[in-house]
């Protein structure tokens, strides 16, 4: 097994020009991250969970409640693809809120998902009778499995558990409008559902995952992206409730808790309403919350953006920091391997000349169709080769040259796994219910 502290240092030399011998996947990140550049601009591994399950054809009765099958399958696409790190994820936003009781909907065929027509909370009166979370109940002992087979199998700083962030699962207890309404109109009332959310519902999780070995634990927050929640609310209730939780992990666990994360992600659907100045106050936020700062995109329709706007607001302070450029999930879903080619070498040219910078896609749909995957990944080996060609439209990118799933999975470690998940049958429906 590769050693993650190594490729790290191996990274960081190569990054501040000691550039010797070839780079792994998270050796070529750090080099991004904390030196100037690596050999090609790496690309970061996604979020993709239903689109992984599809590929590898594994029911989601199986993916979404036994964590070797969601992390081999995991594991197995992030190296068919060839991203330079493992991202594991699942549907993070309903563990808590459905060991607590939330009435869940259940698909053979996708993630389980919140049923939003009886809410746990519609008043004060109801904090009082969910929590505190008992971290035995729902899927919460698969969340802990999934944070222990990922430290496991893939090691290094990527790896750990994953949460809800507390104004998301305020969001998915409550429903979102009476959230943002409780948040403007009724400050005594938002702070009880924070403490609640935060005492009640995520630290138990936190706790059990310190007792199995966790250390650290990234918590999503996507309800609060812009324009969700606008750049002030944020900075009144979710900066504070990450910073809470940030010192008390530290504090009574000896754990990195980072609540938070993402929030901020401009996501304004519009072009004709993109604005730079609220742009900038958004990446200042997420420069807050996110674990590594950097000057980031996420979700958003980034395929719209000026992407000069984020290059100046990465390079404002006379010093880069590190950009990530995420291609938005639909446009790689719906474009041609063509327009994904362009995509690429378009930011490359202006955000990745002078290094620090890395590529990912936001998040990959299940129906994506993997060869505009393979391209993005491809153009961006072969348009962000250091030193960046002067003329990048004179850079052919051939299609990319791939194994069919099915074919590449034959004697990689991860087959017997996928193999033995698929001959589930609905008729073993009662297994998990």
């Amino acid at each position: 097994m590769a050693n993650p502290t190594l490729e790290m240092i191996h990274g960081m030399l190569y990054g501040y020009g000691i550039r010797l011998g070839r780079l792994s996947g998270l050796g070529r990140i750090i080099a991004a991250m904390s030196g100037t550049y690596p050999d090609h601009v790496p690309f970061q591994g996604p979020q993709m969970h239903d689109h992984a399950m599809t590929v590898a054809r594994v029911p989601a009765r199986k993916f979404y409640w036994e964590a070797d099958v969601l992390v081999d399958v995991h594991l197995a696409v992030c190296r068919w693809y060839g991203f330079d790190s493992n991202t594991i994820t699942f549907d993070v936003y309903n563990l808590e809120v459905e060991a607590l009781g939330a009435k869940m909907i259940y698909s053979d065929n996708a993630m389980p998902t919140v049923d939003v027509s009886n809410p746990l909370i519609k008043s004060p009166a109801d904090l009082e009778k969910y929590g505190p979370l008992d971290p035995s109940k729902g899927r919460i002992p698969y969340g802990i499995e999934v944070a222990k087979q990922f430290t496991e199998k893939a090691p290094g700083p990527f790896a750990g558990g994953l949460f809800c962030s507390p104004w998301s699962l305020l969001c998915q207890a409550m429903g979102y409008p009476p959230a943002v309404r409780a948040m403007k109109r009724d400050k005594v009332f938002m702070q009880a559902l924070f403490d609640w959310a935060e005492n009640q519902a995520i630290w138990p999780y936190m706790e059990a995952l310190r007792k199995f070995g966790i250390k650290n634990a990234m918590g999503a927050d996507a309800w609060a992206a812009f324009p969700n929640l606008t750049p002030e609310l944020i900075d009144e209730w979710v900066i504070p409730s990450s910073v809470r939780m940030k010192e008390r992990g530290k504090k009574e666990l000896g754990m990195a808790i980072s609540a938070g994360a993402v929030a901020g992600d401009y996501c304004e659907e519009d072009p004709g309403k993109f604005d730079k100045d609220i742009m900038f106050k958004c990446w200042d936020v997420v420069a807050k919350t996110f674990p590594m700062k950097l000057a980031a995109s996420a979700m958003g329709r980034t395929q719209d953006w000026n992407m000069h706007w984020l290059y100046e607001y990465a390079t404002r302070s006379g010093k880069k920091m590190p950009i990530m450029g995420a291609l938005n999930g639909r446009f790689v879903r719906d474009s041609s391997p063509e327009q994904i080619t362009d995509k690429v070498r378009e930011w490359i040219d202006i955000l990745g000349r002078d290094g620090r910078f890395l590529m990912m896609i936001g998040n990959i749909p299940a129906d994506s169709p993997p060869i505009n995957i393979h391209t993005a990944v491809e153009a961006t080996r072969v348009l962000g080769r250091y030193p960046i060609a002067a003329n990048l439209s004179s850079i052919a990118v051939e299609p990319p040259q791939f194994k069919p799933f099915d074919e590449w999975l034959k004697g990689q470690p991860e087959e017997e796994t996928i193999l033995k998940a698929r001959e589930w049958k609905s008729a073993d429906r009662k297994v998990f219910t």
